[in-house]
């Protein structure tokens, strides 16, 4: 009977140390987000950039991101960056997102090789819409 008695309780151990083993594992992380992938609650602080992109005559590359601002409202980015190698000034023009139209034109040239352009809206999600515009060599 004793052995017997001596059997439940190393079960009862066993049992018991499966409970506390299945309640850590299900105990949420620290530092981890346990999401299975982006949810757009909450606004966002940071830009996700898509991959750099080649400009037709490869003077230039180009990128796209987007931010979610909350109450449905993102943020797209277009980013243009000349070649190093480049000594040419380009006239980017004619920018859009989709039906979009964007007021500014850019001249990207040594010196200033870099730029950026945004657009606000709430008609858009995140990856949607296709950015146009024309680019030609100024002197």
């Amino acid at each position: 009977m004793a052995a017997k008695i001596r059997s439940l309780l190393r079960m009862n151990y066993f049992a018991l140390f499966l409970s506390v083993l299945w309640t850590l594992s299900t105990l949420p992380s620290f530092g981890q987000d346990k999401s299975p992938g982006p949810t757009f609650n909450n606004p966002d602080r940071t830009i996700t950039w898509q991959p750099w992109h080649e400009g037709p005559q490869g003077e230039y590359c180009f990128r796209t991101g987007d931010r979610y601002l909350g109450h449905r409202t993102w943020e797209h980015y277009l980013g243009f960056a000349e070649r190093r190698s480049s000594a040419k000034a380009i006239k980017l023009t004619l920018i859009h997102l989709a039906n979009q139209d964007v007021p500014e034109d850019v001249v990207i040239r040594p010196g200033l090789r870099y730029a950026i352009l945004m657009v606000t809206n709430d008609s858009m999600t995140i990856h949607k819409g296709e950015w146009s515009w024309t680019a030609q060599e100024v002197d």
